[in-house]
């Protein structure tokens, strides 16, 4: 795979990219000291519970004020998310198989000033989750008390060279505990209390029986972050094929691209759907190419021969890709992206064509078709960057690096493609 540095450019980028941007939504933040302050909060793809978020009065403040679980009680980012301060134990012992402690559990906590998430809220109880880089906890308030306290769910090994994990479920016991206090505890909601997974689904469906809501209730009250989008479009296609090595068509003397339509399919995954800022693509892709290549070699007595290489290629392709909104507002969006590229290519032609010429006398055509060994299946990587205008339309340019399409030892053959198309993106 040639040329690799660009997507490493790119994709080292992305990051500085993420750091510079801001993204102000409505929102308001209650103070410690009982201050609700209306404006504008920095709203962020956090894929960990914020430590630090950013406050403006208003769009035209130059002023930033920055508040964190010791200076805030409550933040919101209005009809977005709500997070609430917590003061107390976290527990920091690892839940991943690969980080587990041997013979007894990690009871390790410390007490921690952070901001939890809120997932659901009812008449009986609260959901709210915590996630940082060692794991993903959730916490419960009964309604009546005055703190949240963390669910607790712990695994370890159960001997040093053992591989069976002992699961301590803690948190089956205090959300019965909880249906006991408000009198509510049924057989039947006991058997979903101690079916129930350590996961946000799981716990938000229990808790929606402790509020009394149903089903449907708990799925649309479910603010999950994640969205999937499809797409569909065309594109012009510049197609090339290079020749390097021990080949006679490595220095030819006419190379010509092949244009063609190319039409594209898939479907693109916001990570939280409020930001967009984040979208991991998934692209499919059906072209074809039409490539000549032409090679004169001088022979004695002042004739010459002219070779010509014919490839008439089709290919479907399938693309993951990262994509980062550099400039994100709802009306227009600006991107760079980049993913690899897994192709399978048919090759309705691949011959070879020589012919003797001496003045203007032409000689026998000498064919040969399959000339070479090519590839069905190959590799690549693109590197993409495109508008969205109003929420529905992209105008995108893509960059198909040149992939090998041979196995020779002594010469090598590669396909690649730059592209510039529109997509229409289906969405609400």
């Amino acid at each position: 795979m040639k040329q690799l540095s660009p997507l490493l450019l790119l994709l080292l980028l992305l990051p500085a990219f993420s750091f510079a941007q801001t993204n102000y939504k409505p929102g308001l933040v209650v103070t410690t000291a009982g201050d609700t302050l209306h404006g504008l909060i920095d709203y962020r793809e956090w894929d960990q519970n914020p430590k630090v978020i950013s406050f403006r009065a208003s769009a035209n403040s130059g002023a930033t004020q920055e508040f964190d679980p010791s200076t805030s009680r409550y933040f919101e980012i209005t009809g977005m998310e709500v997070y609430q301060s917590y003061e107390g134990p976290v527990s920091m012992g690892r839940v991943d198989k690969d980080n587990l402690s041997y013979k007894k559990a990690d009871t390790t906590a410390i007490i921690g000033r952070i901001f939890l998430d809120k997932r659901q809220d009812g008449p009986k109880a609260a959901l709210y989750s915590y996630k940082d880089g060692i794991k993903e906890r959730f916490f419960l308030l009964e309604k009546g008390e005055n703190k949240p306290q963390e669910l607790l769910y712990r695994r370890y090994f159960k001997a040093t060279n053992s591989a069976e994990v002992v699961t301590q479920r803690f948190y089956v016991g205090q959300l019965l505990n909880v249906a006991r206090h408000k009198a509510i505890l049924t057989e039947k909601l006991q058997r979903e209390i101690e079916s129930a997974a350590y996961k946000e689904q799981d716990l938000l469906r229990v808790i929606g029986k402790l509020n009394g809501l149903s089903v449907d209730e708990v799925e649309t009250a479910r603010k999950s972050k994640i969205a999937t989008n499809f797409f569909a479009g065309i594109a012009f296609s510049r197609g090339t094929i290079a020749i390097y090595g021990q080949d006679h068509f490595a220095d030819a003397d006419e190379n010509t691209a092949s244009y063609m339509p190319r039409v594209a399919f898939g479907l693109d995954t916001y990570l939280n759907e409020n930001v967009q800022k984040l979208v991991l693509r998934l692209e499919g892709s059906l072209t074809n190419a039409n490539h000549r290549v032409r090679k004169t070699q001088q022979t004695g007595g002042g004739g010459y021969d002219e070779l010509i290489y014919k490839v008439v290629q089709q290919t479907a392709s399938l693309s993951p890709q990262i994509i980062y909104n550099l400039y994100n507002k709802e009306s227009l969006k600006f991107y760079l992206g980049a993913g690899l590229a897994l192709n399978y290519s048919h090759y309705s032609q691949n011959n070879y064509q020589r012919q003797h010429f001496y003045g203007t006398q032409a000689g026998t055509v000498y064919e040969k078709e399959a000339y070479k060994v090519l590839l069905p299946v190959w590799s690549s990587y693109t590197v993409r960057a495109g508008v969205v205008l109003n929420r529905k339309y992209e105008i995108s340019a893509m960059y198909l690096a040149p992939g090998t399409i041979t196995r020779y030892t002594s010469s090598e053959v590669a396909t690649g493609s730059t592209n510039v198309g529109v997509n229409y993106l289906f969405r609400d």
